[in-house]
């Protein structure tokens, strides 16, 4: 049985999950949009400024998957790591 929590990290984890989702969400809509307008002929600076923004989006959405999923462990957990990887290098 899980106590609460890990309840609440789990349903922490799910929230950003939901909110990783939205922005990649956002990033292939503009991304769709750019490639409608440019199909349509639109005025080429809005398209410019779409895929800009597609871009700009989907790199600030690697940065969040990165600083979530990969992030840097906090000072006691470095010093299990270390801890662990000295009992593992003797």
């Amino acid at each position: 049985m899980m106590s609460s929590s890990q309840l609440r990290e789990e349903e922490h984890f799910r929230l950003v999950e939901k909110g990783l989702l939205f922005v990649d969400d956002a990033a292939r809509q503009l991304g769709r949009i750019a490639g409608e307008l440019q199909a349509e002929g639109a005025d080429p600076a809005l398209v410019a400024g779409l895929t800009e923004a597609a871009e700009n989006v989907r790199a600030e959405h690697r940065r969040l998957m990165k600083s979530v999923y990969f992030r840097a462990p906090s000072a006691d957990q470095q010093d299990l790591l270390t801890g662990a990887q000295d009992r593992l290098a003797s």
